[in-house]
């Protein structure tokens, strides 16, 4: 019996160990989504370390520092202010593996004034890239003739176009 308690014991630790390992490399949107959470101008170093773990580069100036995490073809770079030694903007860059053509349809769901950044984060998938700051926030989605830029204020959806690449 202790012996079957000991079997299951090192295959509980060996599959935790493994799904941590996973969790820590794996850039689904969902991971995204809690990226976006992090509030510039409330959000601490400590907090992002606990996030992501300590940063790949650090490069710090007079008036700011930047940590930079790196994940294959994804990058994310956070700016701390070093008055307040807190979070000033973070910006993501990825690569969406398939790029689809825009459904006009999504664009009838993006409305100005009420849709936030989960909701459109949600109905798009994982963006080109990223830029959020405390105020403002602005999302890039690459679709295969097209961009389509998102600006929000306050992480509510304010104006958003269609670029077109052809």
């Amino acid at each position: 019996m202790k012996q079957l308690k000991r079997v299951i014991f090192v295959v509980m630790a060996i599959f935790f160990m493994i799904s941590t390992s996973c969790k820590a490399t794996d850039n689904t949107p969902g991971d995204l989504m809690s990226l976006v959470k992090l509030m510039p101008g409330a959000t601490t170093m400590e907090n992002v370390t606990h996030m992501f773990g300590k940063p790949a580069k650090i490069e710090e100036n007079k008036k700011s520092t930047k940590w930079y995490y790196s994940n294959g073809a994804t990058n994310l770079v956070v700016s701390w202010d070093n008055k307040s030694a807190l979070l000033s903007k973070f910006s993501f860059k990825g690569d969406p593996s398939a790029k689809s053509v825009f459904d006009k349809k999504q664009q009838s769901l993006l409305i100005s004034g009420t849709t936030d950044i989960g909701q459109a984060m949600k109905l798009l998938g994982m963006p080109r890239d990223m830029s959020i700051r405390e105020n403002t926030q602005e999302i890039h989605y690459a679709f295969q003739h097209n961009v389509l830029r998102l600006f929000f204020r306050d992480r509510v959806l304010v104006d958003f176009c269609l670029i077109s690449s052809q």
